[in-house]
């Protein structure tokens, strides 16, 4: 394994910046995209479940190579393997942001995935070994939080550039980030000492983790148009599970494998951390995108100012991030995560009643139904930032120093991909909901059946709305008896994904409780 050498660089604290840097960049850049997403279908006339795969071909890449970035970083040098990132995801931003079709556009954050993977797991060792034991616990605490209040405003972020300036600035703000990290990073932290003898990395392992991590999300995100029961749907969800078999079956017998299953049966805190990870990143990522269509069809705003309606989420973060570092080092991570995850589950039942209380959209709604739902808000920022500043620490504290790129790999790649999981199920679940309580409430209503053309401009209206907000005055006057079912059926919609989200924090609650322990 290449070691750093002895040559330090400008200081803890630059590598402490440069590092968080990065993480916030490359979350900002996955929270920031939800809001560009319309302004995209529209520039290049694709449909709402193409356009999905904008932020899918990065995500899908990012947690399909992050415990294969962490190896590389253990085995090649982690400033090598992060600087490399760094250029790569750099270029990808570059060309995304300059993408004259959409094939280059899902090509370009295919390559920003692949960078990404390189950064996340070498970031977190890089400042892992920057801090002394006493201090590393805070270090973390402090990146993780401030990467997650970074990704927090991502939606503000996103709202506001796509608005005031183009879909293509959420893309091209990467790139002097991304120097920035460069600059920091070849003066602050160490080289890697030179590499001596061959150099084994398991790339089989990391193929079929891809293939059943991207092809399990696939089939889950075409449930949203077709039944379990069709070819599109069973056969990408039955190649991900042999896949997933396979990838098992050969970490186990490998020398040198690429996910060490005998780090997680032994260290209940890497265990229950890396579980931990993955609700929390259904929990992120999987509301990222309803968000958006709550605040924009339901509440009529403005992209923008849905980013900003979503500052609330975020505020819990910047308060809580460093106070979490220091109940961390005092008492372990136990008990933040276990209350974290108690106020997601209590999230999800505040945004579900204040779903329920809000107005029929008949005239605007009042500023009471964005008040119905602040302390849901509230709740769900004070439970990330719990949980997610919490985990990093809780997953590297027991773990040998050799393996410590893989171990934050392993659980970046949880968050990661839970967060694509999370899109695919709670999208999907969302969808269903919808159609399913629509079409009762026409069925059992008084109101006319609509005809083929009538959906059809009745849906193209509804996916309009999502780039301007709701406006019941644009709509065909023949249509606008229906937009009370619409709504109603939405509302139906989210309270279903709201109490689902609920049940994660449960189950969040339920197993850090019982694995994670004070390290010794």
């Amino acid at each position: 394994m290449a070691r750093e050498s002895g040559k330090r660089g400008g200081g803890s604290g630059l590598v402490l910046s440069g590092m968080t840097a990065a993480n916030a960049m490359i979350l900002v850049d996955q929270t920031a995209v939800p809001l560009a997403l319309p302004d995209i279908m529209q520039d290049f006339g694709v449909g709402s479940q193409n356009v999905q795969w904008v932020l899918n071909a990065s995500l899908l890449m990012l947690a399909g190579l992050l415990v294969l970035g962490g190896r590389l970083g253990d085995l090649l040098g982690r400033r090598r393997v992060f600087l490399a990132g760094c250029l790569l995801f750099s270029g990808g931003s570059a060309v995304a942001g300059l993408a004259p079709a959409f094939e280059v556009l899902i090509a370009a954050r295919v390559v920003q995935g692949v960078g990404g993977a390189l950064m996340l797991p070498t970031s977190v060792a890089l400042v892992s070994a920057a801090f002394g034991a006493d201090r590393k616990g805070r270090a973390l605490g402090t990146m993780g939080g401030v990467a997650a209040v970074a990704g927090a405003l991502g939606p503000t972020i996103g709202g506001v550039l796509t608005t005031a300036v183009s879909w293509r600035a959420v893309f091209l703000v990467n790139v002097p980030l991304a120097v920035f990290c460069v600059l920091v990073t070849l003066r602050a932290v160490p080289a890697d000492a030179p590499r001596t003898g061959r150099v084994h990395v398991d790339i089989s392992g990391s193929a079929l983790f891809c293939v059943a991590l991207v092809s399990g999300v696939y089939g889950l995100s075409r449930t949203q148009a077709t039944p379990f029961t069709d070819a599109s749907v069973a056969v990408p969800l039955v190649a991900a599970a042999v896949a997933a078999a396979l990838f098992v079956a050969r970490e186990r017998r490998a020398a040198n494998p690429l996910l060490s299953f005998s780090l997680l049966r032994a260290n209940r805190n890497y265990l229950g951390a890396t579980l931990s990870q993955g609700l929390a990143g259904m929990a992120e990522m999987g509301l990222g995108i309803i968000f958006p269509l709550l605040l924009v069809l339901n509440l009529e705003m403005t992209p923008a100012l849905a980013g900003l309606a979503l500052i609330p989420t975020t505020l819990p973060m910047i308060v809580l991030a460093p106070v979490t570092g220091r109940w961390y080092d005092r008492s372990g991570g136990r008990r933040p995560l276990v209350v974290g995850f108690l106020a997601l589950a209590a999230s999800g039942v505040a945004l579900a009643i204040g779903v329920y209380l809000a107005n029929d959209p008949a005239t605007a709604p009042e500023p009471r139904t964005y008040l119905a739902l602040l302390p849901g808000f509230l709740l769900y920022g004070i439970g990330l930032a719990l949980v997610l500043t919490a985990n990093d620490p809780v997953s590297l504290d027991s773990i040998p120093e050799q393996d410590e790129g893989q171990a934050s790999g392993v659980s970046a790649t949880a968050e990661q991909g839970g967060g694509a999981v999370g899109i695919a199920i709670f999208y999907a679940l969302f969808h269903t909901a919808y159609i399913g309580r629509l079409h009762d409430l026409l069925d059992g209503g008084t109101l006319a059946g609509l005809s083929a053309q009538q959906y059809a401009q009745l849906r193209s209206g509804l996916q309009a709305a999502e780039q301007t907000g709701l406006q019941p005055d644009h709509f065909d006057p023949t249509l606008l008896p229906y937009l009370g079912a619409t709504y109603a059926a939405s509302q139906h919609a989210y309270i279903v994904v709201f109490l689902a989200v609920s049940a994660v924090g449960v189950l969040g609650a339920v197993a850090t409780g019982w694995l994670v322990r004070r390290p010794t």
